[in-house]
């Protein structure tokens, strides 16, 4: 406001020309004597307002606000427009206080009340008059002090619009465009306002300077600011902005994520002289602030803030005590609070850091500093909730800010159940880290721009837990920057130790695996001996140092585990056995190396024992160890103690873990096994009472089994082996086709990521910093207290689940779908086992030696030669042999049935195919001279037989009988043949007894087949395989009564061998006659089709002589024709000349009577003349032969008739117009068909036209009987 400042104020006295003169130097205390004397003397109120003013200037703002209101009070009714400064000033003077620091507890409700008194006399004013520019002005103020710009911007809009050069009003505006980041209207503003005033106060320069270094022109901003400072050397404000620019310009300078030349190395030495010219000016600036006004908070807090940034702490508390003693607004306050309470966390001060933050926040909620530091201290305290709650508001103003987010990430990674929250915003902090490095980048993003290891590195711990690869990727990043930062990377090896044991669970390279180790290995020794030197130095740190030899210790330890399980995967047992062992003797409580050791013992070794020892020491170190335990249960389940194997999981779930995965599942797998067992046991007996025992006992079994298996899926969904048990439990109970599907939904998971990882075994862990728990996805195994990446076939689940797939698609019938199935898991099995052999690399016992764990005694080089590589052991080989066998007979069962069912030889002939390369691959066969024996032997026996029921007149026994007929001494010399000559396994006996059965049944579909439906050949190939299978059947049923008597297993009836066996004598004989009747049938059919083949050949004969016949009078008849043509061709000649010449005198005659023409006419017009004996003639011919002419003799008929038609198209044109009278000719024309079908009659010359106008017309007639 433009007010007069008197020192010496008259005041009239009343009712008299004299005045009071008061001194504003020496005003009374207080302003009521002041407005005693107004009153008495009548004073206008306008004296009221001085008085105000004077006291205000004076900083006494109660005693100004007390006149005010003596004054309205004073205010006459009928004199409203007199109280409108008063209220404005009052208003004014009540928006002022409220922007003041408020020392009371109840400040912020103070500051309301305050606002809304100014908000009720500015309404009051506006009320009296709305003309009024100083009413706007002060709503404008009012506005800002809310932080309401848009309002502001309004009043001032108002204000100028009454008085449109009020320079308070365009410097309101000014401010309110600056607040709404409008800075280049803002700086249009306040360029007016230079203008106008170009000395005035405010110094409209500083906006300007303001302004353009908002709009990025920082060199014309410091040159706006030192203009300001030449114009008022005094003002210290211009010093103060210049200070914060370059420091800012400092603070950018080193800024990778802004400028280029941080992120070079070799830029920074150039960058740090740079900056260090600029911070030297910042101080200049800010120390002659200082001298200008010691007492400015503003210039307190800067240098506090720079003496924070060289770490004197408490220099920089004083300053920002002292700061807060000045502040003369709320924000200079809260800032203040924040510098102390800055200063405060820094010295570890945290109950102080944690008031005087809040303390901030208290006056100004919206300092994001404050709060990010206040959910440091809440953090400190434990307090996660409060500290989430105030990261999240900081958030809300600044969803980029990369700190929030690294504070976020790692407040929800200490908390349960929210890694993959924690996970989310360190995924958000990277990428706003990329966005920022491809905005100043302009799009040439490299792993230079990232600069903060610890974001991967808590990434990767967490990316642990549920993918594997995301783990390796950060990994990968935090180790590139920590090499940058110092060139090694030594001072954490966990870091590579991670990443192998990542590489190996990610299925990388044995390469990349053992790069990364390797270097693992020699970072932590170079470490390690880096830190023993300095231990044995002395220096200050020696505690320090001995803890870190006690880590690197450690972490070598574990390296070197890590090493022992990758060349566990490559195979090389005995170096990881080796350094498993050494292992243990260097820490004999290391349980997951004894697990190991126990796991070779057993599984590559077959030394059970040795097994179980090592794990029976590893339970006496760590009793509670789930592993432990569960690799006793797994090995006594292999060595068939299978009680002890139920007692073993049952302690796991009862003492150590109830909620162990292995466990429920295995014993989800004993109960099934169990209830198999005891269904088998029923279906021996069906009809006794221990069988519906065994029945109620199998059901029981079952559901218990289900129990178990449904408890692992309650608690991992992706549980593969879980979910395949249940399925065989309910495909056992009789439910095949809900088990199938569950079978192929199994499958489709174990395709989409499980795999063989579901069934895991306990001993196969590799060693973290963190445990790997939480959700799963594709790129790892499924959650569970144990990981496994097993080469056993009995563990690959994709495989099994497809067999048994095809197993309930035979029970319910659908056999192609078995077939398939089948068909695919044989060739899984095949892949698996090919991808296993290929790794059998005998150099890579050379190729990887991590040289920094070779024992320094030498043994490892000692047992490198004998070291081989083994990555299928000798019973896992066997094992996928069997597996191979049982598919190829499961196989061969589905087509088996599926041919009976339909009858179709074919599908019997492939069983045939697949079983016999069956045994062609397991080598499995009969030499022909024991089946000749056996043949021989039966046959001497049936024989014998046939002798004696002859002589006793008795009838002959069942097939079954006959072969205990014979004597004693005959079966106990067959018994030592057959020890002698064969010695098969029952496995291989069933498959020979599978191979006959096939043979015998494509025999019999062949045999059944019609006489047009098979060959002789087919018979003949029918005869051989049952005459073979005869033969096995009878081999084996001898080999098996002899396996029985030595109380042997055998897996076919030998019974059913003999049974089987005479079924083929009878099929063999109704094969013989089967081929009589197919060798008559064909000798039959090859007569019958040599009788054909002759008639055809007969028919052919006669149909080429009668072509022959056919062409002969066709080329006759066509000489006849060219002969008769080209006689008519000569009398039509003739007749053509005769009537040229005719036509010739006739042109003659009439030339004598006429003049003659310039135009010579044509005599020859190509007309025929009238001839009926040739008419009738040509008629003739043509009517009889006119579909024998050939093209020759047509052309050389038609020649000269197309000739004449172009005349008489001439001449009819010709004779259009003309005036002779035409006369009917007999003449006739001849078609272009040689067909009197449509003839052309023309009129003769008129004999009696006048001479020179003689005219031809000719009428051509398309009727057939008009011409005749």
């Amino acid at each position: 406001m433009a007010l007069s400042e008197p020192r010496m104020i008259e005041v009239p006295i009343e009712n008299s020309d004299d005045v009071l003169e008061i001194n504003c130097s020496q005003l009374p205390e207080h302003a009521s004597e002041i407005c005693d004397i107004l009153e008495n003397e009548g004073a206008a109120l306008r004296f009221y307002q001085l008085f105000a003013i004077e006291y205000y200037k004076q900083g006494q703002a109660e005693e100004s606000i007390a006149a005010l209101k003596r004054g309205l009070a004073h205010a006459k009714a009928n004199d409203q427009t007199a109280k409108l400064p008063l209220l404005n000033f009052l208003a004014s003077i009540y928006i002022q206080k409220a922007k003041k620091p408020l020392s009371s507890t109840n400040g912020a409700s103070s500051r309301d009340m305050l606002l809304k008194m100014a908000t009720a006399l500015l309404t009051e004013a506006e009320r009296i008059s709305r003309t009024d520019p100083n009413t706007y002005l002060v709503k404008g103020q009012l506005a800002m002090t809310s932080r309401i710009p848009d309002t502001a911007l309004v009043q001032f809009n108002n204000a100028l619009r009454l008085e449109p050069q009020c320079l308070a009003a365009l410097l309101g505006k000014a401010r309110a465009l600056f607040a709404k980041r409008q800075f280049q209207q803002a700086l249009s503003i306040y360029q007016q306002v230079l203008v106008l005033r170009p000395r005035g106060k405010p110094d409209p320069r500083i906006g300007i300077g303001m302004c353009l270094y908002k709009l990025g022109h920082t060199n014309d901003a410091r040159r706006a600011l030192r203009r300001s400072i030449e114009v008022d050397s005094s003002a210290a404000a211009p010093h103060i902005i210049l200070a914060t620019i370059e420091l800012n310009e400092v603070k950018r300078k080193f800024d990778p994520r802004i400028s280029r030349e941080a992120a070079d190395p070799e830029s920074l030495g150039s960058i740090t002289e740079s900056s260090a010219e600029t911070l030297r000016r910042a101080m200049a600036h800010l120390q002659r602030a200082y001298e200008l006004q010691p007492d400015n908070s503003a210039v307190l807090l800067l240098l506090a803030d720079r003496f924070f940034c060289k770490s004197e702490i408490e220099a920089a508390h004083k300053l920002a005590e002292k700061a807060l003693s000045t502040a003369d607004t709320m924000a200079i306050q809260a800032e203040a609070h924040y510098q102390i309470a800055r200063s405060h966390h820094a010295a570890r001060k945290f109950d102080m850091a944690f008031d005087a933050y809040s303390k901030c926040l208290s006056i100004n909620d919206k300092h994001s500093l404050a709060s990010y530091g206040l959910g440091q201290m809440q953090l400190q305290r434990t307090d996660m909730s409060s500290a989430e709650a105030t990261f999240q508001r900081v958030l809300e103003r600044h969803p980029k800010c990369v700190e929030v987010l690294r504070a976020l990430g790692y407040l929800h990674a200490r908390l349960p159940n929210t890694k993959a929250k924690a996970l989310e915003y360190y995924e958000k902090e990277m990428q706003v880290l990329a966005d920022e490095a491809a905005e100043h980048a302009r799009g040439s993003i490299t792993i230079d721009w990232l600069d903060d290891a610890n974001l991967f590195l808590e990434a990767g711990l967490l990316y642990e837990a549920n993918s594997a690869k995301k783990a390796r990727k950060a990994y990968l990043v935090a180790a590139s920057i920590l090499q940058r930062e110092d060139g090694a990377g030594d001072h954490l090896p966990e870091l590579w130790n991670n990443l192998g044991a990542l590489s190996q669970l990610t299925g990388e390279e044995n390469a990349d695996v053992f790069s990364e180790l390797n270097a693992a290995a020699e970072k932590c020794a170079r470490a390690l001996d880096k830190t023993r030197a300095s231990l044995v130095d002395k220096k200050p740190s020696g505690s320090k140092a001995a803890n870190e030899v006690h880590r690197l210790e450690n972490t070598l330890v574990t390296i070197k585990y890590n090493v022992a399980r990758f060349y566990e995967n490559c195979g090389l047992w005995q170096k990881a056995e080796q350094l498993y062992g050494e292992i243990v003797a260097d820490i004999p409580a290391y349980v997951d190396a004894r697990l190991r050791l126990a796991y070779i013992a057993f599984f590559y070794r077959g030394k059970s024992q040795d097994a179980l020892l090592h794990i029976s020491q590893a339970t006496e170190i760590d009793a509670k160890r789930p592993a432990a335990w569960l690799i006793r249960g797994n090995i006594e389940l292999q060595c068939k103690n299978v009680q002890d194997a139920r007692r073993a999981f049952e302690h796991v779930l009862k003492d150590i873990a109830k909620h162990d995965i292995y466990a429920l599942c295995s014993l989800g797998n004993y109960y099934l096994a169990a209830g198999k067992s005891e269904s088998s046991r029923a279906a021996t007996e069906p009809a006794s009472s221990a069988a519906k025992k065994a029945k109620e006992l199998s059901n029981q079994n079952y559901k218990r089994s289900l129990e178990f298996f449904g408890k692992c899926l309650q608690l991992d969904e992706h549980c593969a082996a879980a979910a395949h048990g249940a399925a065989i439990a309910i495909a056992e109970r009789g439910f095949a086709n809900d088990a199938r599907r569950l079978f192929q939904e199994v499958r489709d998971a174990a395709t989409g990521g499980l795999g063989p990882l579901a069934l895991c075994n306990p001993a196969n862990e590799l060693v973290f910093k963190v445990p790997r728990t939480g959700a799963v996805d594709k790129d790892t195994a499924p959650p569970s207290s144990l990981q496994l990446d097993d080469l056993r076939v009995s563990c690959d689940v994709l495989l099994w689940s497809g067999v048994n797939t095809a197993h309930a698609c035979v029970e319910i019938g659908n056999y192609r779908q078995a077939i398939l199935a089948y068909e695919a898991c044989i060739k899984r099995l095949h892949e698996t086992t090919a991808a296993l052999k290929a790794t059998e690399d005998s150099r890579i016992a050379e190729q990887f030696v991590v040289s920094a764990l070779e024992n320094s005694k030498g043994k490892g080089a000692e047992d490198k030669s004998a070291d081989q590589l083994v990555t299928l052991s000798d019973a896992e080989r066997n094992e996928r042999t069997r597996v191979e066998r049982d598919l190829r007979l499961y196989l061969v069962r589905a087509l088996y049935v599926h041919a009976k069912t339909t009858k179709d030889v074919e599908v019997m002939r492939t069983a045939l195919k697949e079983i016999r390369e069956l045994c062609t691959i397991s080598d499995i066969s009969i030499p022909e001279s024991e089946l000749q024996d056996a043949m021989k032997a039966d046959n001497e026996s049936g024989d014998k037989a046939t002798k004696d029921a002859a002589n006793e007149d008795v009838e002959m026994a069942e097939p079954d009988a006959q072969p205990a007929r014979s004597n004693g001494t005959a079966t106990e010399d067959t018994d030592k043949q057959q020890k002698k000559r064969v010695n098969l396994s029952p496995e291989n006996g069933l498959v020979l007894f599978d191979l006959a059965l096939v043979e015998q049944s494509v025999a019999q579909l062949a045999g059944d087949l019609s006489e047009s439906q098979c060959l002789l050949s087919d018979i003949d190939t029918a005869i051989q395989d049952v005459e073979h299978s005869t033969a096995v059947f009878m081999f084996l049923a001898s080999w098996g009564k002899s396996m029985q008597k030595r109380r042997q297993k055998l897996l076919f009836s030998s019974r059913l061998a003999g049974e089987r066996a005479s079924y083929g004598k009878s099929l063999a004989t109704k094969l013989a006659r089967k081929r009589q009747e197919q060798e008559e049938f064909e000798r039959q059919r090859q007569e019958n089709v040599e009788q054909w083949r002759k008639q055809q050949q007969e028919e052919e004969i006669r149909k080429k002589q009668d072509q022959e016949r056919l062409e002969s009078e066709r080329r006759e008849e066509e000489a006849r024709i060219l002969r008769e043509t080209e006689e008519r061709n000569a009398i039509i000649r003739e007749q053509m000349a005769a009537a040229a010449k005719q036509a010739a005198e006739a042109e003659a005659t009439a030339s004598t009577d006429r003049p003659k023409k310039s135009k010579k006419r044509n005599t020859d017009d190509g007309f025929i003349s009238d001839n009926d004996d040739l008419h009738d003639q040509f008629n003739a011919v043509a009517l009889g032969q006119r579909q024998e002419l050939d093209s020759g003799a047509e052309q050389e008929l038609m020649r000269p008739v197309s000739k004449s038609r172009k005349e008489v198209k001439r001449k009819k044109h010709l004779t259009r117009g003309g005036q002779g009278v035409p006369r009917e000719s007999s003449g006739n024309e001849v078609s272009d068909d040689a067909t009197p079908r449509k003839r052309r009659n023309v009129d003769s010359l008129d004999d009696n036209a006048p001479a020179g106008k003689s005219k031809t017309k000719a009428i051509m007639s398309d009727s057939d009987e008009d011409s005749e």
